[in-house]
């Protein structure tokens, strides 16, 4: 998957993000992975690259999905703490039975 499609995605999970539930949290996370793999990836490439112009390109690629990643992970903890919230208060409140 190319870095545009991975940050497209990303785009589309932290947008649609209201009351999501564990799959949508998992496919947020699972695209937060693969994006730090390919910035792992890139950075390694980074090391290879000899001409100015391959090395900005790169650098600048890098930049991108590390500034997307920060924000996806800000919207995926906060997804997780909402969830938690909403299953601790599901936990205690307590049940009524109606007649």
């Amino acid at each position: 998957m190319t870095n545009s499609k991975l940050l497209d995605k990303l785009k589309a999970l932290t947008k649609n993000a209201d009351n999501a539930d564990k799959e949508h949290i998992k496919k947020l996370h699972k695209v937060l992975k693969k994006l730090k793999k390919r910035q792992q990836k890139l950075a390694e490439d980074l090391k290879e690259v000899d001409n100015d112009s391959g090395r900005q390109n790169i650098e600048q690629e890098i930049n991108v999905l590390r500034l997307q990643r920060q924000k996806g992970v800000e919207v995926y903890k906060q997804l997780k703490k909402e969830r938690r919230e909403r299953k601790d208060h599901e936990k205690n409140e307590p049940v009524t039975k109606s007649d």
